[in-house]
């Protein structure tokens, strides 16, 4: 299908919303749209085209880095090269670059486009099989909630089209809705969509696996949850959707999903494949049908991760360079497995005199990664961590002249002393990728997601004590790699801290510490500072030392909190509605 116009109006114009006019027939073989819904092989294979805009998430960005090198998560080895992410810590984003990613905006509002034709032409469609209609119809729906609720996580509110424009429309009626109010049209598309049968969209994705990558009921309840999560965060809270609110629809999403077999991930082949189920996980590929993953709800089709090439050990074979290396910050966030915080903040401005909780015995300094939370060993390699598990020998050594020594000029070495685990297997290299697939959407996230959101809206209420369903939902999670469960008699706002840090380190390099630390309106105190750990060897006895990564990080400020709307989209907006649609601080 011809792309009418390809940029224009933010895609508002004839290209994202318009063309609801017949299409003739043309020489080089376009058809019109009365002839593809008049065929049910031609509508499915344009349903495709909606689907065709899920973008793989983990490392599609610039230099095959992920989100996390644009966070206080970790810190990109290719600065030597001047990478993107250099330019992002710089604060080089502007209206006409976007260090990260260029084109979200017109990507996602291409998706957009799609799903409104499809949506309004699939109910008068020639369709032999209504139980075809109806799933088509559905997944189409939730398809582009999923794409409005990618576009307001990056640029809040946005214009709300649901059905195709016109050729003749007046451009000038069109005005930037408020995150809430976007936040509602998603609910609904979300809600219409739930309304199917259980044979038109199920909570699986099917059972072959050609059927791999389709919606189901669970995404569209894991999309409801994130979307009332960021619409009641103190970014985005106008009063429209409350604590309340989001507690509700993410206590209902988690306990339809539960209900409907989703579970966190449990299966555990041994000890020479990975240290416990959650770190298995990660590079376990989902099975279409649910059997042995129950936790995943939507992970990337047919797009591998390879994070041995691309942020990978100095002594994997075919790794190209370092990538995110870990922060120390993002170390310092695991708990003792006793579950004591190791670290309650630091004295000074660079991050290099932690302040040290008395209450974590378990912590040694001279033994940093010792008794601590299983998930840092399951995601980050640090100095002699085991590098492969069926080899008692193979360790990751960090210290100057190891064999991953740390360095400030080497791209295929660590800034920070720290290298990516999360992701990966250890068997992987140039002949082999058995690395993981990112996973958007899984259980573990909306268990998190209502935790927050239930003791939020007990906080507004002026309760003292955390509801009992939000602490065991964080002890699901917790208990799963062993952690000691939260106490009954913890505060809302011990609970906050303690749910945040949950979520930074279950979730860590998933692409949601990014957008976590903005809505949360916390990015001037996480974005300023990276550190790393310098290991130090001396007759066989390592000391270690905090290093300084980079202390003049640039993309922290307000206006970081959201990205620019594409600068020619806003000038042709400003022509045709008078209306300035610039997100603040990008004029």
């Amino acid at each position: 299908m011809r792309e009418i116009i390809k940029y224009s109006l933010i895609i508002l114009t004839a290209a994202l919303l318009g063309s609801c006019t017949e299409i003739d027939i043309y020489e080089d073989g376009r058809i019109s749209y009365d002839e593809i819904f008049q065929n049910d092989k031609k509508t499915a294979a344009y349903l495709n085209r909606c689907y065709a805009y899920i973008e793989p998430l983990g490392m599609q960005y610039s230099d095959h880095t992920m989100l996390a090198a644009f966070s206080d998560e970790a810190h990109d080895a290719r600065d030597v090269l001047n990478g993107s992410a250099s330019s992002w810590y710089q604060g080089r984003m502007t209206p006409y670059y976007n260090p990260i990613r260029n084109g979200w905006w017109e990507h996602y509002w291409a998706g957009i486009r799609h799903c409104n034709i499809f949506l309004d032409n699939i109910y008068t469609a020639r369709i032999n099989n209504e139980i075809n209609r109806n799933s088509w119809k559905y997944q189409a729906y939730a398809i582009r909630a999923y794409y409005y609720l990618q576009l307001i996580k990056r640029f809040g509110g946005v214009p709300i089209a649901t059905e195709p424009y016109p050729m003749n429309f007046d451009y000038s009626q069109v005005r930037k809705n408020s995150f809430a109010d976007c936040a509602k049209q998603i609910f609904a598309d979300c809600d219409s969509a739930l309304t199917a049968k259980d044979n038109e969209l199920g909570w699986i994705a099917g059972s072959a696996e050609s059927d791999r990558g389709k919606f189901t009921k669970a995404v569209v309840h894991a999309i409801k949850s994130q979307t009332a999560l960021y619409a009641a965060s103190p970014l985005w809270s106008d009063g429209t959707i409350t604590w309340a609110d989001a507690a509700i629809i993410t206590t209902e999403a988690l306990e339809a999903c539960v209900q409907n077999g989703y579970s966190l991930y449990k299966s555990y082949p041994g000890s020479t494949a990975g240290y416990s189920p959650y770190d298995v996980y990660f590079y376990t590929r989902s099975d279409v049908n649910g059997v042995s993953d129950k936790e995943t709800i939507y992970e990337t089709k047919n797009v591998q991760l390879a994070i041995f090439k691309y942020c990978g050990l100095p002594i994997t074979s075919g790794s190209e360079k370092a990538g995110i290396c870990p922060s120390q910050e993002l170390i310092d966030s695991y708990e003792t497995i006793n579950g004591k915080a190791p670290i309650l903040g630091y004295k000074d401005a660079n991050h290099l005199e932690p302040v040290i909780n008395p209450e974590a015995t378990a912590y040694n300094e001279n033994n940093p990664y010792a008794n601590r939370d299983p998930r840092l060993k399951a995601s980050v390699y640090y100095n002699g961590a085991p590098y492969r598990l069926d080899d008692a020998n193979s360790r990751v050594w960090t210290y100057e002249g190891g064999n991953c020594e740390i360095s400030k000029t080497k791209s295929l070495n660590t800034r920070t002393g720290y290298y990516l685990r999360k992701f990966s297997n250890y068997s992987s290299d140039k002949n082999t990728n058995k690395d993981g697939y990112f996973k958007v959407f899984r259980l573990a996230e909306l268990y998190l997601n209502m935790a927050e959101a239930v003791n939020e809206a007990a906080a507004a209420q002026g309760n003292a004590n955390v509801p009992k369903n939000a602490i065991n939902a964080v002890n699901t999670v917790r208990n799963r790699v062993g952690m000691v469960s939260v106490p009954d008699n913890i505060t809302c706002d011990e609970f906050r801290k303690k749910v945040r840090n949950e979520r930074r380190v279950e979730l860590a390099f998933e692409e949601h510490r990014f957008f976590d630390v903005r809505r949360w309106k916390i990015l001037s105190q996480t974005d300023k500072v990276v550190t790393g750990m310098k290991a130090i060897k001396n007759d066989g006895k390592y000391t270690y030392e905090r290093i300084v990564v980079d202390n003049d990080r640039k993309a922290y400020d307000d206006k970081y909190l959201i990205f620019p709307i594409p600068g020619d989209e806003v000038i042709r907006l400003k022509e045709y509605t008078g209306e300035n649609f610039q997100n603040p601080g990008w004029n």
